[in-house]
């Protein structure tokens, strides 16, 4: 089969997609606006993009915090050059990079050759890439007094790391949890490392050798070993999942899950134990699976937010680590009572400690990258008053722990208010990580704090037993 029929035949699916999913925007236009309502936006639109011009006095006024941005990616060029690739292995745990739906799929079990659907398909994602990265710089150029040649280098640089990692990405998305998670926490630890010892240079020409070689090695296997179930199935969730359509009608677009993390693993296929602890831990697992959206997006957001806040701020990267243990905890907690509002659970009698008890290690676990942030900067900061300061954070995440859950396992007996003083005090904690900011030494306090989260875990044990 020829080029050109190939290529036909792809831009024939991709058109009748496009089709479809503009009949879909045309009818949802239609309910959500009329002709008077369109024609004022189109006004103010109008009026919003004639004032950037119009109001040069206004973005006169924040010219000395453009020059600091410029200033900044300048001298941080090197480590944001070697943190990019961070971004796509980040990715590979959702998303598999090239968009093979089950229609392009279908395309290569007819005399088409997969690689030439592969190749449209990237060449697609680059070219639309390369629009949308060159219509942001111009924007950028036209509106801030940022130095052009500045925007140019990141807008090439931005889209050269996204064409290199198109094969890396595809080939992580294929292997298991493990080795994703460790090559991603590899990566954070080699720029910290760079950006300690102040070789950040050398560390980026290091990552960007060793993407490109990781582009030829897999190039040659890159549709060996591949599950085109799940990656059909992630893809057709990405491409017909329209947030905007899902808002207008209030239907929630949801990914019809065959293949997922939690199926494959390899444990599932040995025979399975009856005992307590495996069939609430096997529960537990049913429940996470269908809240791994909000999961991903509770632990994704607080590391996203302590790495960006800090780099600008260092009181505001302390007070966002403190909140982030208040966050995570009572995101637990509530997981905890929805397991008890969900599924099987509502109907069956159920043992409620030892849903605590197994409920721990998830917990734990889910915390786990919350601290890899917190520990690259508590090293930064303190250097070895950082010991301490980790302690201080795992000894304030216990009681706070402990605290929540207790408050979910009282509420679901209806009663609050005898944990309530026990709250406020665990929250009023808080602060000591805050006040870290100005002396390190007060992370000390971190070894009472853990002796009494002991005794208490001690209590309770001997208490239910």
């Amino acid at each position: 089969m020829n080029n050109a029929s190939s290529w036909q035949a792809y831009w024939l699916i991709r058109r009748g997609r496009a089709r479809k999913k503009m009949k879909v925007y045309k009818k949802m236009m239609a309910l959500s606006f009329d002709l008077t309502t369109s024609l004022y936006s189109l006004i103010v639109g109008g009026y919003v993009f004639a004032s950037i011009f119009i109001f040069n006095d206004f973005l006169a006024a924040y010219q000395d915090q453009f020059l600091f941005i410029e200033e900044q990616l300048t001298e941080r060029f090197w480590l944001i050059f070697s943190i990019l690739p961070l971004r796509y292995v980040f990715q590979s745990f959702r998303n598999p990079g090239i968009l093979i739906t089950s229609s392009e799929y279908q395309l290569a079990m007819l005399p088409y050759e997969m690689k030439r659907i592969v190749l449209f398909t990237a060449l697609e994602k680059w070219v639309k890439l390369l629009l949308k990265y060159a219509i942001v710089s111009a924007a950028i150029i036209l509106i801030t007094p940022i130095k052009p040649e500045i925007i140019v280098v990141y807008l090439a640089v931005f889209w050269l790391i996204e064409l290199l990692m198109t094969i890396p990405q595809w080939k992580l998305f294929q292997v298991r949890f493990i080795p994703r998670f460790i090559l991603f926490v590899v990566l954070i630890l080699v720029n910290f490392l760079g950006t300690v010892t102040q070789v950040n240079m050398i560390i980026s020409f290091i990552v960007f050798t060793i993407v490109v070689l990781s582009n030829f090695l897999l190039f040659k296997r890159m549709f060996t070993n591949i599950n085109w179930g799940r990656v059909t199935e992630v893809n057709d969730f990405l491409v017909w999942n329209m947030p905007a359509v899902s808002k207008a009608t209030k239907v929630k677009f949801k990914r019809q899950r065959k293949h997922n993390l939690f199926l494959n693993r390899a444990s599932r296929k040995k025979p399975f134990v009856y005992t307590d602890s495996a069939i609430y831990r096997r529960l537990w697992l049913q429940h996470f699976r269908g809240n791994i959206e909000y999961i991903v997006q509770v632990i994704g957001g607080l590391v996203l937010a302590i790495t960006v806040l800090s780099f600008f701020n260092e009181f505001l990267g302390m007070i966002l680590i403190a909140l982030s243990i208040h966050i995570y905890t009572a995101f637990c907690a509530s997981l905890f009572v929805d397991r008890f509002h969900s599924g099987i659970v509502q109907v069956l009698p159920w043992n409620i400690e030892s849903y605590r008890r197994t409920m721990r290690r998830w917990a734990i676990i889910g915390f786990i990258p919350v601290l890899i942030p917190i520990t690259i900067i508590a090293v930064i900061l303190y250097s070895w008053w950082s010991i301490t300061f980790l302690l201080l954070v795992i000894s304030l995440y216990m009681i706070h722990y402990m605290s929540k859950m207790d408050n979910a396992f009282e509420s679901l007996n209806k009663r609050l208010v005898q944990f309530s003083i026990k709250g406020v005090i665990a929250f009023g904690s808080l602060g000591i990580i805050i006040a870290c900011h100005t002396n390190p030494h007060y992370s000390a306090v971190s070894i009472v704090i853990l002796l009494y989260g002991f005794i208490q875990l001690k209590f309770r044990k001997s208490k239910t037993s």
